[in-house]
């Protein structure tokens, strides 16, 4: 798919344009603003908007012609493969379950994660950490975030949000305001991107069946609440876009990946 990018780039003519990009804030608030800095600097296009309102409605925006690039951060669902749409894994991401750095708990298993966000286990001594409460944060489920929905899908086997987590959970906006709760509430527990994680020191992820949240164990799918970072279009692509997607997969743009994620090459 790449050559052929490749192989058209070359016939196009160069000229400056403007693109927009709407979809997930792992992407959109990581590598995205610093792809479109390089990518101007080298093509001389720009980004007029980059979006986070969540990977859905980027690509209800994309199917509706207001961006003409997308960003989804789980797993291509059926639904959007019969769309026609194109799509393009730029990287790999792994969702760490975050924990106050204080928290004596190194290690969960699927099972117990699952029974702490259902509500099932409430104090964090059933799990052989101290006697205290456990405070269970998750995103806003009626926005039906990319990061809850992969998270629900791997840990509860179900695509339902609403009545699957705890009834006493407490709902914040977006990642960095479940990472925030986190490092100021020692008790809390919550589930993000772990690029959130690495830049908040105050906070730990949990290792899960014995596998640590690292690169190596992301890349190879042993760690197992991963996913797929992904960019999407339509069929019939501007000259500026097929420029673009020719460079997420240079080496300067997957060194940006890989400053945060696990880069594809």
């Amino acid at each position: 798919m790449r050559l052929i990018f490749l192989c058209l780039g070359f016939f196009l003519t160069l000229h400056s344009a403007e693109l927009s990009y709407v979809g997930s804030s792992t992407i959109g608030k990581t590598v995205l603003p610093e792809f479109a800095k390089q990518f101007s600097k080298n093509y001389g296009h720009t980004f007029s908007r980059i979006e986070n309102p969540g990977s859905g409605q980027g690509v209800d925006a994309l199917l509706k012609d207001k961006t003409e690039l997308a960003g989804i951060s789980r797993a291509i669902e059926t639904k959007e493969r019969a769309l026609g749409l194109r799509f393009f894994i730029i990287g790999y991401d792994a969702i760490g379950v975050v924990v106050h750095k204080n928290n004596p708990v190194k290690n969960l298993s699927m099972e117990q994660l699952k029974d702490i966000f259902s509500g099932k286990i409430k104090n964090w001594s059933d799990v052989g950490g101290i006697n205290e409460p456990i405070i269970v944060v998750i995103e806003t489920l009626a926005d039906k975030r990319a990061t809850q929905i992969v998270f629900t899908e791997i840990v509860f086997d179900t695509k339902v949000l609403v009545g699957t987590y705890s009834k006493d959970a407490i709902e914040v906006d977006a990642p960095i305001d479940e990472v925030n709760y986190v490092k100021n509430h020692p008790n809390a527990i919550t589930a993000a991107s772990m690029v959130f994680v690495k830049n908040t020191p105050e906070v730990q992820a949990l290792s899960i069946n014995d596998v640590e949240a690292i690169d190596r164990n992301i890349a190879d799918g042993s760690y197992p609440i991963s996913r797929p970072l992904v960019l999407v279009t339509k069929e019939n692509l501007s000259t500026a876009l097929v420029q673009f997607l020719n460079y997420v997969y240079t080496k300067e743009a997957q060194a940006i990946v890989a400053k945060t994620f696990v880069a594809v090459r």
